[in-house]
């Protein structure tokens, strides 16, 4: 008895075999779409009528604006680039601008507290 092999689809089959995988996946993303919409009881869920509001905390608010006024980043700057400063939260939980060389000591661990930021304005 002689083993059946599978042939590889021909070049002109190939367009077909293609168009068929891709409306099988269409197929499925379809589908997907679908039942998410649609809750455990097979009704759609209905959509939340007031738009979402975005709001920031009063200490969010006042994060942003001393970086604001002192040239903040929370990443970092350009390779070159030497902050001046840094936002650093005390323990306490009080905002300061202190140097850059309190707030890398901050970084590392030798004074306690979190950096914030490191900034481009003068302390």
């Amino acid at each position: 008895m002689r083993p059946t092999s599978r042939r590889a689809p021909s070049r002109a089959q190939l367009p077909s075999v293609l168009l068929a995988v891709k409306a099988a996946v269409l197929g499925a993303v379809l589908a997907l779409t679908v039942t998410t919409g649609v809750n455990a009881a097979g009704t759609t869920a209905a959509p939340d009528a007031r738009p979402p509001v975005l709001t920031m905390d009063p200490s969010a608010q006042v994060v942003q604006q001393v970086m604001s006024q002192h040239n903040c980043s929370p990443t970092g700057f350009a390779p070159g680039t030497q902050p001046d400063s840094a936002l650093v939260r005390t323990t306490r939980g009080h905002l300061r601008v202190v140097t850059f060389d309190r707030g890398w000591d901050v970084f590392t661990g030798r004074r306690p507290g979190l950096l914030v930021a490191v900034c481009l304005g003068r302390p």
